[in-house]
């Protein structure tokens, strides 16, 4: 089973700053088998993880993830133009597989909440 913990740094984005807030997830394999894992990402259309504001979307293949291992990841999630205030949605699928990616054994879907100040 993995199991998924998120944090944001800072935990409210100042859109006046336009600097980005960094997402760090970890995953944890907690069960007594490898896993094979994909981790997708799909920002708001307010956000983007480049300065430029197009990619708005991200996946991670982890193709042998052992028992006991842990990963993180970090994202930097920048505010777009059209940013507003207010909590505003990420959505995180962890997708646990099983012969091959394209079969799925297990899928977990949480929306993650971005607080966003003038």
């Amino acid at each position: 089973m993995i199991e998924a913990r998120t944090a944001f740094n800072p935990f409210k984005m100042k859109i006046s700053r336009r600097e980005p807030v960094v997402l760090s997830i970890e995953l944890a394999n907690t069960g007594t088998e490898p896993e094979m894992v994909s981790l997708d990402l799909t920002l708001d259309q307010q956000f983007s993880f480049e300065r430029s504001g197009f990619k708005s979307t991200d996946s991670k293949r982890i193709p042998e993830f052992k028992p006991g291992d842990k990963k993180k990841f970090y994202y930097d999630i920048f505010p777009k133009q059209m940013a507003r205030e207010g909590y505003q949605p990420i959505k995180m699928t962890l997708t646990e597989h099983y012969k091959g990616f394209n079969y799925v054994k297990r899928k977990t879907e949480k929306i993650l909440t971005l607080a966003v100040e003038e």
